[in-house]
């Protein structure tokens, strides 16, 4: 008789544990923390044990495990959906995970109790043990990702929803209100092995799916981060640009009375070095045309002028004209992106006479054509046919011109021989 009497008891303060792990782990999972809610979780847990413990007590275990869902699962997600002011989808993954959390317990606890003639009071007492360092790791692992959760989209949400809901339908199904789990033989193994690979299946595809709305994503922030920087760029030396016009437009007087000065005091030689030394100056803040093109011709003349100031000499032949087909912001990238990494090799070769860089835009059956090309003498590493670079915060301008090249469908090469690194893209 004491056999019984204590598996009754130990099973009593098994489900007072499971009840226990099940309104913590549902509550931190939906972001209710206890520093912050100590009262609600107290009386949550008196109320729901009360509830838990009177059912028991009056109807029986069974009964009580039948009704767990409408006695303390649905009544604790509206408690967090009205209580707390969580989404029903949030407040709805919440229990249902936690009840799926739950499950390694029993598994410990069968485990063990196979050691010992699958003693069940053994097999209460190693679920009670495990329930504290289980809550704690999911807390401390599993709550912070299903927090998040808020911030995804609906078919995300809808996603995290159905996985447990369909462990949970399952569960009650072949263990609780059947016994098919045990009794159905070929036809519950044939259900649950089709299940799994449909249901792996298509957590696939919308893995697949969700990796590549991510690439995309990140791609498109690539190009707006390097679209960002360049138009700082070409602000900046636009307005260096009107700057310095607006100066010589100021002071044109003053230059055109020194002159004058200069011829009264019969000193053409002063004159003539005077004109010479302001032409000069003119010609260094202008903006030389190389495509008909403005914002593409800005950010060429831009790097011209960088390349010239560190020796560097420049080709540049630019006979394409049609570019309104492409978004300017996706141009400019393209072009900086490549004419910056062609600059910063070239500034690392030495000696200086052999450094060059060669621009090269043309259109060939509709398509337009660029090839950059420049020296370089730090070894060029390639990881799938593509440069990669091990220091902090490069590389990304190489993705952006990946990025941009396949958004037009277009195809592009990376090659680097004999000290000549080339760039080619058509688009």
């Amino acid at each position: 008789m004491i056999m019984p009497e204590l598996s009754s008891v130990f099973s009593l303060v098994n489900y007072a544990f499971v009840l226990f792990f099940g309104i913590v782990a549902a509550l931190y999972l939906a972001d209710i923390g206890f520093c912050d809610h100590k009262r609600v979780y107290v009386l949550t847990l008196f109320f729901f044990g009360i509830a838990q413990l009177l059912f028991y007590l009056i109807m029986g275990e069974s009964v009580l495990y039948k009704c767990y869902p409408f006695l303390i699962h649905i009544p604790l997600i509206a408690l967090i959906f009205l209580r707390f002011h969580r989404n029903l989808s949030i407040s709805a993954i919440s229990v249902l995970s936690a009840y799926l959390l739950c499950t390694p317990r029993k598994w410990f606890g069968t485990f063990v109790a196979f050691f010992f003639d699958r003693n069940p009071v053994v097999s209460n007492i190693a679920s009670i043990i495990i329930t504290i360092p289980l809550l704690v790791l999911v807390i401390r692992f599993v709550s912070p990702y299903i927090i998040r959760l808020k911030y995804e989209s609906r078919t995300t949400l809808l996603l995290f929803f159905l996985l447990p809901l369909v462990y949970y339908v399952l569960e009650y199904t072949f263990t609780v209100y059947t016994d098919l789990l045990y009794t159905g033989g070929a036809v519950v193994i044939d259900f649950m092995d089709s299940f799994l690979v449909v249901s792996f299946f298509i957590l696939s595809v919308l893995s697949l799916k969700f990796s590549s709305e991510k690439n995309k994503a990140e791609r498109e922030n690539i190009l707006l981060t390097t679209a960002a920087t360049q138009a700082q760029k070409e602000i900046a030396q636009l307005s260096a640009s009107q700057q310095q016009a607006a100066i010589y437009r100021h002071d044109l007087r003053h230059h055109m009375n020194f002159i004058q000065s200069c011829l009264d005091q019969n000193n053409p030689k002063e004159a003539t070095s005077y004109i010479h030394e302001i032409c000069t100056n003119l010609e260094h803040s202008s903006v030389i045309r190389y495509c008909v093109n403005e914002s593409v011709n800005l950010i060429v003349s831009s790097y011209a002028n960088q390349a010239a100031v560190n020796h560097i000499p420049m080709q540049i032949s630019i006979t394409a004209t049609e570019f309104s087909r492409f978004q300017i912001t996706d141009l400019c990238s393209l072009f900086a992106n490549a004419l910056e990494n062609a600059l910063h090799a070239c500034q690392q070769t030495n000696p200086q006479s052999q450094r060059y860089i060669s621009l090269k835009v043309y259109e060939k059956n509709t398509q337009l054509c660029i090839q950059i090309k420049n020296s370089y003498e730090q070894p060029v590493v390639f990881a799938d046919d593509i440069p990669i670079s091990r220091s902090v915060n490069h590389g990304i301008g190489v993705q952006s011109m990946i990025s941009v090249v396949e958004k037009y469908h277009g195809v592009y090469g990376f090659f680097a021989d004999h000290g000549e690194f080339r760039f080619q893209a058509s688009m």
